[in-house]
């Protein structure tokens, strides 16, 4: 029988490196399972203005580019406190319908949300009316890569593609509910 009995140093630290690494991977997720029980478990009004900037970021990134040729009008509106657009990206929403025609419009302290829902002939079938974001003053920007001075706009003017970046902001820097969100759309 060999004399020396145990585990040699080059052994412990092989094992200790281990157990860290398990340590690691055991820390990021728990960390990961706190950040979701607390955001399944938020106020509710914060849950409503989480779920429709996601709705309304699905919709944006989607947007149909006013070069489409579809029944259905496909023009960009961009304005300050007016944002206006044709999205096809119905899942979820209205699966029967071709297309909506999105229109948000910050008036009077309030985002209000309008979306049309529009069948394959261009007609409108339903619209939806939401006034969301209560206390809230939003602006609209539009940012533009094609020309010379590459920065953000109050409006979009070019009625021929979509602006490369939209941003969703609110101009009262002391509301936290409303985080600032840039969106580019896909097709242009």
């Amino acid at each position: 029988m060999n004399a020396r009995s145990g585990l040699s140093l080059f052994e412990l630290l092989i094992a200790l490196a281990l157990l860290a690494l398990i340590a690691v991977g055991l820390s990021g997720s728990l960390n990961f399972a706190v950040l979701v029980y607390s955001r399944a478990h938020i106020d509710p009004e914060i849950a409503t203005h989480a779920a429709m900037k996601a709705r309304v970021r699905s919709w944006l990134i989607s947007a149909a580019p006013p070069s489409s040729i579809t029944a259905y009008p496909t023009e960009f509106a961009g304005e300050p406190t007016r944002l206006e657009f044709t999205t096809t990206h119905t899942k979820g929403f209205a699966k029967d319908a071709a297309a909506l025609r999105v229109s948000l419009e910050s008036v009077s302290s309030a985002l209000i949300l309008t979306v049309s829902e529009i069948d394959d002939g261009g007609a409108t079938v339903t619209t939806h009316n939401v006034t969301a974001a209560n206390g809230m003053d939003l602006v609209f920007s539009y940012y533009d890569t094609q020309t010379e001075q590459q920065t953000w706009n109050d409006s979009w003017n070019d009625p021929s593609r979509l602006p490369d970046l939209i941003k969703i902001d609110t101009q009262d820097e002391r509301i936290s509910d409303w985080h600032a969100f840039i969106v580019r759309p896909v097709l242009r």
